[in-house]
């Protein structure tokens, strides 16, 4: 991706902090107009987010022609990335004074992981993701229908007059239990060949033994599909020959 790097006059300048930064350009980097001290303190800042990195880093994941999603020897080609925010807890992480009782997670270092995908690994999870939805849109408007008829609903009404009302709320239940079991039978089977659990993934393992956490609370939380991978920012470097193998 084309870089716009004038700034020679920058402590940064050609480092490898520079390139482990990976802005499009000076104007926009954090070193920009900073001086000596200043620099030396992001140099730091970025060893130390570095060394709680995997020794190979986070570009393997979108690097190659190959998804990294797929389990397995047999890889599906990649057509799109999946990100995946991760954040390293701050030594400073404490207790918020005064009248709030809870505790506020603070992150040092945050980095996006962005997973080469697979045309089958995105459907598996966008379809897991939506699935819930389209389960409580089926069985309600199934009952809606059904309710909604006036020889139904007076034949309910006959029973109780709040029947109706009632058969639509088991509705709800039903679409929320039966959307949750083929949710969980789904996820079931597709993590046979995709890792639905991001949090499997080996790297991502590596990540979490040196300290590294989901931003996301949830715990099948769900990677953003996009067509083009970040390319600028900390994370976001690929190597050299990778960089140009895309490029043609």
């Amino acid at each position: 991706m084309e870089q716009e790097r004038t700034n020679r006059n920058c402590p940064l300048w050609g480092t490898d902090t520079c390139a482990r930064l990976n802005m499009r350009a000076c104007r926009s980097c954090p070193a920009n107009d900073k001086d000596a001290r200043e620099c030396d303190d992001i140099r730091s800042d970025v060893d130390t987010l570095y060394s709680f990195l995997p020794e190979e880093g986070v570009a393997a994941l979108f690097a190659g022609e190959e998804c990294t999603l797929c389990r397995g020897e047999r890889k599906g080609k990649r057509e799109s990335y999946g990100l995946f925010d991760m954040g390293h807890a701050d030594p400073r992480d404490r207790k918020k004074k005064g009248l709030n009782l809870f505790r506020k997670k603070i992150y040092g270092f945050v980095i996006p992981l962005q997973f080469g995908a697979c045309r089958d690994c995105r459907r598996r999870f966008q379809l897991i993701g939506w699935l819930p939805m389209l389960t409580a849109i089926l069985i309600l408007g199934a009952a809606l229908l059904a309710v909604a008829q006036e020889p139904v609903a007076q034949s309910l009404r006959n029973v109780w007059r709040g029947l109706p009302l009632l058969v639509m709320a088991m509705a709800a239940v039903l679409s929320y239990l039966v959307g949750k079991a083929l949710t969980k039978v789904l996820r079931a089977r597709f993590n046979r060949v995709t890792f639905m659990d991001l949090r499997d993934h080996p790297l991502v393992q590596r990540m979490i033994a040196l300290g590294w956490e989901s931003l996301v609370e949830d715990r099948y939380p769900q990677p953003v599909f996009t067509r083009k991978r970040l390319g600028y920012g900390v994370g976001t470097a690929a190597p050299a020959a990778a960089e140009e193998k895309n490029q043609r």
